[in-house]
């Protein structure tokens, strides 16, 4: 007879999390470790103990223990973990007008948030506690 462990599933998700480079972890990465709900279900329980954090629809970002808070916080920043779970989606996108025009010193008003045009159709938001990625002119495609 074979012993059957209650978290085995999820220690063998927490395995292919840890084996995966970056800091985002998409829901296709863990597709084939078994059924959709055991893949759900693991992620929600690694969301509610701290391991991730939900960012979007099948979005995750790992996470690490503040030093300042007794609260998990994403690995990097926000806007870090936003542009590459856009990369890894393969979502076209460029930096935002008032983000250019800072750069190219044509504004001296630095923008408090991450602004993003997309140049490929996304209906999805990211967003993670109060912090959200703004799509330019609220289009979430071109």
């Amino acid at each position: 007879m074979r012993t059957r462990y209650k978290n085995a599933f999820r220690n063998k998700v927490l395995r292919r999390i840890k084996s995966l480079r970056g800091e985002v972890v998409l829901w296709a990465d863990l597709r084939n470790l078994g059924s959709s709900r055991q893949v759900s279900r693991a992620l929600k329980e690694c969301v509610e103990d701290g391991t991730l954090a939900r960012i979007g629809r099948g979005i995750y970002a790992k996470t690490k223990k503040s030093q300042y808070i007794d609260k998990p916080v994403i690995r990097g920043s926000f806007e870090a973990v936003s542009i590459e779970a856009l990369n890894r989606l393969n979502i076209r996108w460029e930096l935002g007008q008032l983000i250019k025009d800072y750069n190219e010193g044509r504004s001296q008003q630095v923008p408090a948030q991450l602004q993003i045009r997309l140049k490929d159709r996304f209906r999805r938001t990211l967003a993670s506690g109060k912090n959200r990625i703004l799509f330019e002119g609220n289009i979430n495609a071109k």
